[in-house]
């Protein structure tokens, strides 16, 4: 009962409703509400001020606490970022080696092919034309066309 006093007794505090006049013993009150000593009127304050810096230590804490959390989030990230750079980097340059390894054989094959392409093309073309020729002639060889 007493802490629920304490407790409502600060909020009207520090919302600014209470007010505070110091009296004598014996002196009548100049206004309704509750009495406190100067004690309990202490510990009241400090409780205030306590409860304040706790307040205040915590929020430094989860502030600290969300800053370390972003901190150490951007540097795994800052960190898989270099590692696919450098990763895609040697892949590049494994490319590049073997484009050039490629070039280099193609250089260094002898000769033009070109008119042996032409030359078996044409003598490939030429056969086929023949053969079709020999065929189309059996044909009309062995059907009746003509009148009987």
């Amino acid at each position: 009962m007493r802490n629920l006093l304490i407790c409502s007794l600060m909020m009207f505090s520090v919302s600014g409703y209470a007010e505070v006049i110091g009296i004598e013993k014996g002196q009548p009150a100049p206004f309704d509400g509750v009495l406190v000593d100067k004690e309990t009127a202490v510990k009241m304050i400090s409780a205030q001020e306590y409860q304040e810096k706790e307040c205040d230590a915590k929020v430094e804490y989860e502030v600290g606490k969300a800053t370390n959390s972003c901190s150490l989030e951007k540097g795994i990230l800052e960190a898989k970022l270099a590692s696919e750079i450098e990763r895609n980097q040697k892949i590049l340059a494994i490319k590049e080696r073997e484009l050039d390894r490629l070039n280099k054989e193609i250089g260094k094959s002898t000769g033009n092919w070109g008119p042996v392409w032409f030359l078996t093309g044409a003598t490939i073309g030429i056969a086929t034309s023949i053969v079709i020729f020999f065929i189309s002639v059996q044909t009309v060889n062995n059907t009746d066309i003509g009148p009987s």
